[in-house]
């Protein structure tokens, strides 16, 4: 029996890359199906699916800090810093523009309002890629038509990951103090590569 994980890259107009990533049982085999649309809501019905996906993965803030930069943030900047990355690659949430930040917690919305138990959990792909091989590989051998398709595998991989724990990964927002999340229910999972 098949798995499906879902990933989303909100920005905006014409900007709003999803993927259905088909996981084979036995965790060898997979299918990715991307496109890219405008809104949360055309996301959510491009991916297609009609049965609860495993998790998603969105590349957007799941919650916000109330006392200013998030701890996962300065982590993930730290990652991508000693990787020989640039600060720029991870932005405050005060620095993201507003169709990452409403249509990201828009369609985590919407994917609760039909999958009520659904996991969830924020990604960053593009520090994905800089600090854990594994992403690269992934990537290797698939054509994507422009960065959102392919930034939302790369959201969908993370749901995967999120889906199968292990030590190299971790949830940072456990490292928050304070945390303002916008979302009911369970609240959204921040997985990352601990390395």
């Amino acid at each position: 029996m098949k798995r499906i994980f879902l990933g989303f890259d909100p920005g905006g107009f014409l900007g709003f890359g999803w993927c259905a990533l088909s996981i084979a049982s036995d965790d060898k085999g997979f299918d990715i199906r991307s496109g890219t649309c405008s809104t949360a809501s055309e996301a959510l019905a491009a991916a297609g699916i009609q049965v609860s996906p495993t998790a998603i993965g969105i590349n957007a803030p799941m919650y916000w800090s109330p006392d200013g930069d998030r701890k996962a943030d300065q982590i993930v900047r730290g990652m991508v810093l000693s990787k020989g990355g640039q600060s720029s690659t991870v932005s405050s949430v005060n620095g993201l523009r507003g169709a990452c930040l409403a249509q990201g917690v828009m369609v985590a919305a919407l994917a609760r309002e039909h999958w009520p138990e659904v996991n969830i959990t924020e990604a960053h792909p593009k520090a994905l890629q800089q600090i854990y091989p594994e992403a690269e590989n992934f990537l290797s051998g698939r054509e994507f038509k422009n960065d959102h398709e392919q930034d939302a595998a790369l959201a969908a991989y993370t749901a995967w990951a999120y889906d199968k724990p292990s030590s190299d990964w971790c949830d940072l927002r456990a490292m928050e103090s304070s945390i303002f999340d916008p979302l009911s229910g369970s609240p959204p999972a921040y997985w990352f590569p601990a390395t």
